[in-house]
């Protein structure tokens, strides 16, 4: 054991991000890519406070008052930190297929978004 007893928090859990690069996109090490490390050091897995944990969702209503679920749309290109905060706040979800996420991934999804697009222009449609 390493005996650090500590409490941490990460923004997010994100493994990778997509990043376009001339004429294609490639994949870069995302915040969980860099944390593995240090709770692999202590011990102990970190505490997300951003996607998808509902921490940053619950305080901005806290600051603003309640958010109608029906009127609130969580748009992301990531089914792992998007697409779950969506559902772990009770919000609609979109999927963009504009980034991290690709169509042939769609289907093996335990719980479907509420709506897949191929990118942001499809939210004005």
């Amino acid at each position: 054991s390493s005996g650090i007893n500590a409490e941490y928090g990460v923004p997010d859990v994100d493994m990778f991000y997509s990043c376009k690069r001339g004429d294609g996109t490639r994949k870069i090490p995302g915040t969980h890519s860099v944390q593995a490390g240090l709770s692999a050091m202590v011990e102990k897995a970190p505490t997300p406070i951003g996607k998808p944990s509902r921490f940053i969702f619950d305080m901005i209503q806290e600051e603003y008052g309640p958010l109608d679920g029906g009127r609130t749309l969580m748009i992301g290109d990531s089914y792992e930190t998007d697409m779950k905060f969506g559902f772990n706040c009770g919000i609609a979800t979109a999927l963009v297929l504009s980034g991290n996420a690709k169509k042939e991934d769609v289907e093996g999804f335990e719980r479907q978004p509420d709506f897949v697009m191929d990118d942001i222009s499809g939210i004005l449609d």
